[in-house]
């Protein structure tokens, strides 16, 4: 397919064209027992990852005496309340060496940068991460991706945010030759998991879905030891061009108590480099969770 992408799904946006009340959610809990309508933030959030942006930040969570542990569970709630909750290996299968609930900069970030940006990181200091999508020790992607900002790092580290269709719908515009190679499988990761293959783009019954983690196609296409067929390295050039221009990448810097919702296989998530204090329990922490969609959809 080399057209734009049709059908159901989160609509493409740029910065431009994203209001704040489209996906800034204030956390202000509906009572016990009460209906889940327009003014509940957890009705709001699944709409806005539904029908919307596919994205939401709700704000202004209360953190306040709650341990880092505690603020995971937290965030593992709210996200129960929109899907099924997956449990988050660690070692290779998952995102980094040691990933868990609680990132900082010592886990999961490290398999995105590259080799000489890991020999010269500062202790401490955390490079930018690209444009990506999460994957999971299972065969398909987690559909929710949930992050609690409990720490906010002190300089640096915010969000970076890229709407999936707006990408597609760019290529298709500028580049369709690019954008077909796209439609064709790719070897995702290595061990394990060296045999998952997948398209970046393919168009299913939720609308358009998206995986892509740069690291981790070149690794699995190492792993054949065989190069790239003709013409995908330059559609991966052209696709991290678009995914890194700033006329399409939402910046959100996130605060103590902000957790940034999204739609893993519709939004594609990075990060900027940040630097941090060297004390404990002053870096910066966010907890991550991943869920499936609920049976219904």
């Amino acid at each position: 397919m080399t057209g734009r992408a049709e059908g159901p799904g989160p609509r493409a946006w740029t910065p431009d064209t994203l209001d704040e009340q489209d996906w800034v959610v204030p956390w202000s809990p509906s009572p016990p027992g009460g209906p889940q309508d327009a003014a509940d933030p957890v009705a709001r959030v699944a709409h806005g990852l539904r029908h919307g942006p596919g994205l939401a930040l709700v704000r202004g969570l209360e953190l306040d005496g709650l341990g880092d542990p505690q603020c995971a569970e937290l965030c593992r709630s709210f996200a129960a309340r929109l899907g099924t909750v997956l449990p988050l290996p660690a070692g290779p299968a998952a995102d980094g060496p040691a990933a868990d609930d609680l990132l900082t900069a010592e886990t999961a970030p490290a398999v995105h940068r590259s080799a000489a940006d890991r020999a010269t990181e500062r202790d401490g200091d955390a490079r930018t991460l690209d444009p990506h999508t999460d994957r999971s020790h299972r065969p398909e992607s987690p559909w929710l991706l949930g992050l609690l900002c409990i720490r906010p790092a002190r300089a640096g580290g915010e969000s970076l945010l890229v709407s999936a269709r707006a990408v597609h719908d760019r290529l298709a515009e500028q580049d369709p030759s690019a954008l077909q190679h796209l439609y064709q499988d790719f070897h995702f990761g290595r061990g394990p998991d060296f045999d998952r293959v997948s398209p970046v783009f393919q168009q299913r019954r939720h609308g358009l879905h998206v995986q892509y983690n740069r690291y981790w196609i070149e690794r699995g296409q190492q792993e054949t030891g065989r190069p790239f067929p003709p013409g995908r390295q330059a559609a991966l050039d052209t696709l991290h061009g678009v995914l890194t221009d700033p006329g399409m990448v939402l910046r959100v810097p996130l605060r103590r108590g902000d957790l940034l919702l999204l739609d893993n296989t519709a939004v594609l998530h990075g990060r900027t480099g940040f630097d941090d204090p060297a004390g404990p329990g002053e870096r910066r922490c966010l907890a991550r969770v991943w869920a499936d969609r609920p049976a219904d959809r």
